[in-house]
């Protein structure tokens, strides 16, 4: 990535360029180049509801490429639009090869950013500031797999339908992602998910109404737990290294410190405030999201890798140890309760995915941390049978509901204990 008509391409997007040419390399050592474009094409006609987890539908390599594809197509049109990156389009990066790990391709969010595009110039908005958005809306690219391939039979018509109604829900969306933030007072990062979920759940509800009836998958594999574990851990030791040289090791090392001060839910934009410090940040949240899955015996494959780059891309925006440990503590617990296996995908998704929910540890303390982490999980391994799969950001979906639900609570119990105290104090002077 280059210099291009006097435009100096920011260093942020050297970074996720670097991570998905490593993806490929590691991809053509995998597998041959004839396999891994068959096992490509796979991936991109495949329904790609929750969970398919596309490292056991059709191989590592071509997930690892799936996933550098998206990414690069996206840092594409970011240095195309010369887009300034902020912590909000360094973690929709991150999210992007998240999830292309297990939901989305290039089939599925082509007509996703076109209905963005065709939003920014029916509302004269800038493609630019919209693109962080297009990446997010991705959440509800199984909708369109899901209308193209159902049945598992390739008709045109279908085909036409699919991006139609792609291109469609890409132009409302960011109406939708707008509205729905106002909900949860950005106490929920996945405002994506959240606005994806009400969508999906409508679709859902036209299609069933229709007699169309949407079945789960569960692709989930269990072979590659050591190797993506050395690959995530390596990534973090990569980024924590650069983060401290880039910024000086005692100014990173102070810096760092104020990040894990930060407790304002909407001024949580620590590439902007912190500058390379940010990715030191990032690589702490890669090892502690790896390290929990690995002391909880979860297997990492697609789906649980997406889980672990979300939290770690997120760690650019509004997450970071202090905030986000309570939350995880509280996830395991409730998932150490229920009755499914605490290494099935509604469960571990749920724990990586509760962190979400970051900013109310932040601001109310780490013990309401515990209990919305915990209070998270209870509503998130349910909340998908109303979109059928369709929402990827399912958990983010489930985030919004407890963030509605309990942030007025949490204030109000919080104003009642200071008044019990203040009256217990009048008694007793």
């Amino acid at each position: 990535m280059q210099e291009s008509n006097g435009y100096k391409i920011p260093i942020e997007y050297h970074i996720s360029f670097w991570i998905c040419i490593s993806f490929v390399i590691i991809a053509l050592f995998l597998e041959s180049p004839i396999q891994l474009i068959s096992n490509y094409i796979k991936i991109n006609t495949s329904r790609s509801v929750l969970v398919t987890d596309y490292v056991a539908l059709a191989g590592l390599g071509a997930t690892l490429v799936n996933a550098a594809v998206s990414c690069l197509f996206c840092l594409f049109l970011l240095v195309r639009n010369r887009t300034a990156p902020n912590g909000k389009v360094v973690a929709a990066l991150f999210l992007t090869i998240g999830f292309s790990l297990f939901g989305k391709n290039m089939f599925n969010t082509l007509p996703l950013f076109a209905g963005i595009w065709l939003y920014s110039k029916v509302c004269d908005v800038k493609f630019s500031g919209l693109l962080g958005m297009a990446m997010v809306c991705g959440t509800i690219a199984p909708i369109v797999s899901e209308i193209a391939f159902l049945g598992g039979w390739y008709n045109p018509a279908r085909f036409v339908v699919a991006y139609s109604v792609g291109i469609f829900i890409g132009f409302i969306f960011p109406v939708v992602a707008e509205g729905v933030k106002r909900m949860h007072s950005g106490f929920c990062l996945y405002n994506g998910g959240v606005a994806g979920g009400f969508i999906a759940t409508f679709t859902v509800g036209l299609m069933r109404s229709l007699g169309l009836e949407i079945m789960p998958e569960n692709f989930w594999d269990a072979e590659n737990t050591v190797f993506l574990a050395s690959l995530t851990y390596t990534l973090a030791v990569v980024l924590i290294i650069y983060g401290a040289i880039m910024d000086r090791p005692l100014n990173a090392y102070k810096k760092f410190w104020q990040i894990i001060d930060e407790s304002d839910e909407n001024d949580n934009d620590y590439l902007l405030k912190y500058g390379y410090t940010c990715y030191i940040n990032i690589g702490v949240m890669f090892i502690v999201s790896t390290s929990l899955v690995l002391l909880l015996n979860i297997p990492i494959n697609g789906p649980i890798l997406g889980g672990i780059f979300t939290v770690a891309g997120f760690a650019a925006s509004g997450k970071h140890v202090r905030n986000t440990v309570p939350v995880l503590l509280g996830s395991t617990i409730a998932a150490n309760f229920n009755y499914f296996e605490l290494t099935a995908s509604t469960n571990s998704l749920a724990i990586l995915f509760s962190t979400g929910l970051a900013p109310i540890s932040g601001k109310f303390g780490w013990k309401w941390g515990v209990v919305i982490g915990f209070l998270h999980v209870s509503v998130a391994i349910f909340v998908g049978r109303l979109n059928g799969g369709l929402n990827l950001y399912n958990n983010g979906f489930a985030g919004g509901y407890v963030a509605l639900v309990f942030v007025p609570l949490i204030i109000f119990f919080n104003d009642l204990f200071v008044k019990l105290k203040k009256r217990k104090a009048e008694m007793l002077n």
